[in-house]
């Protein structure tokens, strides 16, 4: 029988200078899943992105999840530290082709 377990969610979203943007929404949340979800993120303690949003505004987005919250904290200022990166040296991240 599957169990419920927390996973812990964050995200940030960062315009191409590398400064935050505000967008209106909570940073960090937590939702309740069943082991069997799929994308198998109910059995890891962190697992985190970054990805160069498509459009104009060519924004980068940090995301983080995890069923340990330290875990995802920590996970969470290195995806936070290399969309700043990313934003700022679009061409070290191969994006440059998408614009």
């Amino acid at each position: 029988m599957p169990e419920r377990t927390v996973v812990f969610h964050a995200r940030a979203l960062f315009l191409p200078g590398g400064e935050r943007e505000a967008t209106g929404l909570p940073e960090q949340w937590s939702v309740p899943a069943w082991e069997f979800e799929a994308d198998a993120y109910t059995d890891r303690s962190s697992a985190w992105r970054t990805a160069r949003r498509p459009g104009s505004g060519q924004e980068v987005e940090a995301q983080v999840r995890g069923t340990d919250k330290a875990a995802v904290e920590v996970a969470f200022a290195e995806a936070c530290a290399q969309a700043v990166d990313r934003a700022r040296n679009p061409g070290k991240y191969g994006d440059t082709d998408e614009w």
